[in-house]
């Protein structure tokens, strides 16, 4: 086995999206070290990369010593979103959960090895406090950074899920947008951007093709979130090229969480939604079988590959909130190699 070039720090690390990217990227790339201090997402980490060196800890509790042991290249991180989110109190550093966040800005001075920088995070965090601080140590380091704010759907996936992402690399500059800009597209129409996790540009490819009855069962909307919730739901069918972003809350609350699918497509969603109107009857709206995207169609929305499994003991609502506290690994593959290529 040859000698791996370039070796992957990955902070708060959750399920692993980061380093499914640096695997679909084909970068040359092995992640080193994995840390995060979600439990629940650890065990699916190891479930699925039982041989990277991933712990659980505080970030607040690794000396610039230590990493400079590990010689990292390249750190890709997805800090904590809540102290930035729109349905949060946006305390921004002033924030316990940014604690971690400020412990880096004062190691990275002190990184010997590292020369490339991906982070990840909600829209918001690019008129933070957190950010500046962020870029002003990034300049003070000698990096050089753009800032981007993407959706899946700009590589055709039929999933909107817009968020942040800054990519800072050592001494030279990118060839493309200024600092303090924010980039909504891709540079370029690179074909190294065509990820093979892009199945198609509607939802049927990302759907599981055989959904047993019993398992289907499972899925359907309760009758009482169709009495409560039947004006707002997001129903997409299987021929549709978008879908609503999928949050941590998916299935837990209606409204904006996440898009569902009429399973029946042999019947006319308008038609049944008129007729309940007038009615009031449940029994209008069963014919559609409406239903939530399962875990792993959500999985498959967001990029993670096929092999990508959750542990048998996952409860349901955990596998959702662990999906929607994840990235969209298509997305910060493409980012890495633009990243990782100094002619761009």
């Amino acid at each position: 086995m040859s000698e791996t070039k370039i070796r992957i720090l990955e902070l708060y690390s959750g399920i692993g999206g980061m380093h499914y990217a640096a695997d679909l990227a084909n970068v040359g790339a092995e992640v080193v070290f994995s840390v995060d201090i979600n439990t629940s997402a650890n065990d699916v980490y190891h479930y699925n990369f039982p041989e990277t060196n991933q712990q659980a800890r505080n970030i607040e509790s690794i000396n610039a010593q230590e990493i400079n042991k590990l010689k990292p290249n390249v750190i890709m991180m997805s800090p904590p979103c809540q102290p930035f989110t729109r349905v949060g109190l946006k305390l921004d550093v002033e924030d316990s959960r940014c604690s971690s966040f400020l412990h880096l800005l004062d190691v990275l001075p002190h990184l010997n090895t590292v020369v490339w920088v991906l982070m990840e995070n909600v829209v918001g965090f690019e008129t933070s406090e957190m950010r500046n601080m962020f870029t002003q140590t990034l300049k003070r380091c000698d990096f050089n950074y753009r800032e981007f704010i993407l959706s899946p759907e700009s590589l055709n996936i039929p999933n909107s899920r817009s968020r942040y992402y800054l990519l800072a690399r050592k001494s030279k500059d990118f060839q493309f947008g200024l600092e303090n800009d924010i980039l909504t597209t891709f540079p370029g129409c690179s074909d190294k951007l065509i990820c093979s996790s892009v199945r198609g540009e509607t939802l049927e490819p990302y759907l599981e093709e055989h959904l047993p009855s019993e398992e289907l069962e499972r899925y359907l909307l309760p009758d009482k979130v169709l009495f409560k919730y039947w004006r707002i739901l997001d129903v997409r069918q299987k021929c549709a090229n978008s879908s609503c972003c999928f949050t941590k809350a998916y299935t837990h609350y209606a409204e904006g969480t996440g898009s569902v699918l009429q399973h029946n497509t042999n019947e006319s969603c308008h038609e049944r939604f008129t007729e309940y109107e007038t009615t009031g009857a449940i029994s209008t709206l069963k014919p559609l079988e409406l239903r939530y995207f399962t875990p792993r169609e959500v999985a498959n929305l967001m990029g993670f590959p096929k092999e990508f499994c959750f542990p048998e003991a996952t409860s349901l609502k955990t596998r959702y909130r662990l999906l929607g506290n994840s990235l969209n690994v298509c997305v910060v593959s493409s980012l890495l190699k633009i990243l990782l290529d100094c002619n761009k």
